[in-house]
C-alpha cells in the first residue's frame, strides 16, 4: 500500500507548479518535501520528474500516476463540497479575497448587500482577506478563499471569472458654493478650468504599478494634462480621504465614493459614462461556481455596481 502523505505531497507539488510553491502551501521545508518525493519514487521505482531547463516536468510515468492522484484528491474535495451544501448557511464561513488595488469600503458594501439577503439567524460568517492579485489567485486555486475581487481577470484554467463590471471614472474634488453651481458633465479641459478657479489643482494618485495609476497616466498623456502630484498612496481609501481633506483632486471610480457624492462632501466632474471605464472582476474556483453562496456573492457584486454601470 502506498503512503497517503507521499501521494498527497506529489499531487500538491504538481498542482502548485513546483517544490518551492508546494512546500509553502504544505508548511514544510523544501528539502523535506524533496526527500518525501524521492521516497515515493523509490517505492514506485519510477522517475516522476525530469529536468527541462530550469524547470521540473512530469515524466510519462509521473503524468500517469498524477492522473490517479488527481482523481483521489479531487474526489475528497467533492465530498467536502457535498457536506458543505448540507450545512446550514449560518454554519458556513465564506472567505473573500480582495486585491490591494480595490477599495475595501466597496467590498464591504457588497458583503453588506449579500448578508442582508439572509435572515440574521441564517447569515453565513464572512472573512475578508487582502493581498496582491497574484497571491490571492494562488489562494483561490488552492481553495483557501471562496471568491476573489480584483482589478484583473483570473487566467488559470482552474479558476472562473464569474462577473465583470466596467465602472465610470470621473474627476472628484471637494465641494463648495462655487463648484456646486457649475455644470457637472464637463469635458476634462472645462472641468479643470473650473477647478483651477477655486484654487485646488494638485493631484492625488494611486502608487505606481497600480492598474488605475496606469489608466490615469495614459489619460494624462492623451489629453496633454499637467499638474503637480502632491500625494501618492497604495491604500485606495486614503486617496478618497485626501480629496475630502482638500489635499488635491483625483480620478476615481465613482463606485468607490458613493457616500461622499451623496452627502456632497465630494463633487464629480465628467460625462455620465465617465472619462473612461475601470474594470473589476469577481472570480471563484471553477468547482465552486455552482455553490449557492458564491453565486449570491457574485450577484451582490453586480447589484451594488449596477446603479453606476447604468449611469
Amino acid at each position: 500500500m502506498y503512503n497517503y502523505n507521499h501521494l498527497y505531497y506529489f499531487y500538491m507539488t504538481v498542482k502548485a507548479g513546483g517544490v518551492t510553491s508546494a512546500a509553502k502551501k504544505l508548511l514544510i521545508s523544501q528539502p523535506s518535501l524533496s526527500g518525501q518525493l524521492k521516497v515515493l519514487e523509490d517505492v514506485l521505482q519510477k522517475k516522476l520528474f525530469r529536468k527541462v531547463g530550469r524547470k521540473n516536468e512530469l515524466t510519462r510515468e509521473g503524468s500517469f500516476i498524477y492522473g490517479f492522484c488527481r482523481q483521489m484528491f479531487e474526489l475528497s474535495e467533492e465530498m467536502h463540497e457535498s457536506i458543505n451544501e448540507e450545512i446550514p448557511h449560518a454554519s458556513r464561513r465564506v472567505y473573500i479575497g480582495v486585491s490591494n488595488e480595490i477599495a475595501h469600503s466597496f467590498v464591504v458594501e457588497i458583503i453588506s448587500h449579500f448578508l442582508k439577503k439572509y435572515n440574521p439567524q441564517l447569515r453565513p460568517k464572512v472573512m475578508m482577506i487582502s493581498g496582491t492579485h497574484e497571491k490571492l489567485s494562488d489562494q483561490l486555486k488552492f481553495r483557501e478563499i471562496d471568491v476573489l475581487v480584483s482589478q484583473l481577470a483570473v487566467k488559470d484554467l482552474d479558476l472562473e471569472n464569474l462577473k465583470k463590471v466596467e465602472v465610470p471614472v470621473n474627476l472628484v474634488c471637494t465641494i463648495n458654493k462655487k463648484t456646486s453651481s457649475q455644470k457637472r458633465y464637463l469635458n476634462i479641459t472645462d472641468a479643470l478650468k473650473v477647478i483651477k478657479e477655486v484654487g485646488i489643482h494638485r493631484w492625488v494618485v494611486p502608487s505606481p504599478g497600480f492598474k488605475l495609476r496606469a489608466e490615469i497616466d495614459d489619460f494624462f498623456e492623451v489629453n496633454s494634462l499637467k499638474g503637480s502630484i502632491v500625494f501618492e498612496s497604495d491604500v485606495v481609501e486614503s486617496l478618497t480621504r485626501s480629496v475630502v481633506d482638500k489635499v488635491g483632486i483625483a480620478f476615481l471610480p465613482l463606485i468607490y465614493v458613493p457616500k461622499e457624492l451623496e452627502n456632497k462632501s465630494l463633487y464629480s466632474f465628467g460625462p455620465k459614462k465617465g472619462y473612461w471605464k475601470h474594470r473589476i472582476w469577481i472570480a471563484s474556483h471553477e468547482k465552486s461556481k455552482s455553490d449557492h453562496l458564491v453565486n449570491s456573492l457574485a450577484h451582490s457584486f453586480q447589484e451594488v455596481c449596477t446603479p453606476f454601470i447604468s449611469r
